[in-house]
């Protein structure tokens, strides 16, 4: 039985080497693309979420094999022939290796976490005056992906921010509109769509 075992799980150790090798070039591979698209000025929030998904779901069923067939070698290896062994000793070098890309991955992904594309300072600035005429300023920081949508609170000119206030003014007005020692959040959400890197409306 325990022969037979070993043969099988020694041709998906086969298997699994391949795919690490796979995986790890994958891994690879993506990071040159998303800094050679970050220094054209081409990396979009969309395709960064999209990439690293697929990366993490295919690298964590991969983890998931490996965790179960791992123990065979440790538990059989008296029993294993020499070419058996050398398999064993491949798919676990290789297992350091792809452990580290992908610890090294984790790393690079955690750079592009507050990603936002270069023409995001100039999409807000277009918010920031579509609101004004609307009579709001800007009241939190922005969300959206920059490539279809922005988003934002706004709150009217006249009335106090619901953040800690940053001079006198803001904390003379918070009080002004507080109801029984409560200040007041007077802020709405806004968003707009964007076309062709223009900001279309707020609304």
């Amino acid at each position: 039985m325990s022969r037979e075992f070993i043969e099988r799980n020694t041709k998906v150790a086969i298997a699994i080497t391949e795919k690490m090798k796979k995986g790890k070039n994958d891994l690879q591979k993506t990071k040159e693309k998303i800094v050679q698209l970050d220094e054209q000025g081409e990396l979009t929030i969309p395709f960064l979420k999209i990439t690293f998904e697929k990366l993490s779901e295919s690298n964590e069923e991969l983890l998931k094999e490996i965790s179960r067939y791992e123990y065979t070698y440790v538990v059989h290896e008296a029993e294993m022939t020499v070419k058996e062994k050398a398999i064993w000793e491949e798919f676990f070098s290789l297992k350091k290796l792809y452990d580290k890309e992908l610890s090294e991955f984790v790393s690079f992904k955690e750079k592009y976490k507050y990603f936002e594309p270069k023409n995001s300072e100039e999409l807000k600035q277009q918010a920031r005056v579509l609101l004004e005429k609307k009579g709001y300023i800007v009241d939190s920081p922005f969300e959206g992906d920059f490539e279809r949508w922005i988003g934002v609170y706004a709150r009217p000119k006249d009335k106090p921010t619901y953040l800690d206030p940053t001079d006198g003014e803001e904390v003379g007005l918070q009080e002004l509109y507080s109801v029984n020692g409560f200040k007041q959040d007077f802020a709405e959400w806004f968003e707009g769509e964007i076309v062709e890197g223009k900001l279309i409306k707020m609304v």
